[in-house]
């Protein structure tokens, strides 16, 4: 369960620039981000329990976990689609133990926390090759350029694309997500976030 939660996240964060807006987040808070982090191990022994006795039909778990399209809140919107699933009671009692309220709570903290650490990444990149935030705005510009006079695609599929890559160059100029409080909040974490994500791909 959690592994497919991880690679349905690392996906998102790779296309997320491509489709939403940012909006004000609220403060994360370092005790909620440890207790989120320490369901984890928890939730991937659910996740292989049930992967066990599933008698070789786990292939559900992607359909049932996937949005269907993508969100600023992946993990929220997953638990629509969790609670139908026979291990959502365990799932409960293994986030309720480790103080979350309910649920929804833990799924809030989380998309919080993916928010904050794809906006560190974008800031911080791991790969001293990787461009920067004004060089990806610049090629983004570049692609409006071509997208706007390419005579090989409809004019519904240009308009998609322009939207998609204005949508992200909106984001990049916004502070609520490239300059949020969350992301000197997360970095303390950026480590353990950087293994747990390369161990789920």
């Amino acid at each position: 369960m959690i592994k497919i939660i991880l690679k349905n996240l690392i996906t998102f964060f790779i296309i997320f620039l491509n489709f939403f807006p940012a909006h004000a987040q609220d403060t994360l808070d370092t005790i909620k981000i440890e207790q989120y982090l320490s369901t984890l191990p928890s939730l991937e022994r659910l996740e292989e329990k049930y992967k066990a006795s599933d008698n070789g039909e786990n292939e559900e778990y992607p359909s049932m976990l996937d949005s269907p399209e993508m969100t600023r809140t992946p993990i929220t919107n997953g638990l629509t689609l969790l609670r139908d699933h026979p291990s959502y009671e365990e799932f409960k009692v293994i986030v309720t133990n480790a103080n979350f309220s309910n649920p929804e709570q833990w799924a809030s903290t989380g998309d919080k926390i993916m928010m904050a650490y794809s906006a560190y990444q974008l800031k911080n990149p791991e790969n001293a090759d990787a461009p920067s935030i004004d060089e990806i705005k610049k090629n983004m510009q570049e692609d409006l350029e071509k997208i706007s006079t390419n005579q090989f695609i409809s004019a519904e599929q240009k308009q998609t694309l322009i939207n998609k890559i204005e949508n992200s160059m909106a984001l990049l100029n916004d502070p609520n997500y490239i300059d949020s409080e969350n992301i000197s909040i997360i970095s303390p974490f950026v480590g353990r976030l950087n293994t747990l994500f390369k161990e789920y791909q």
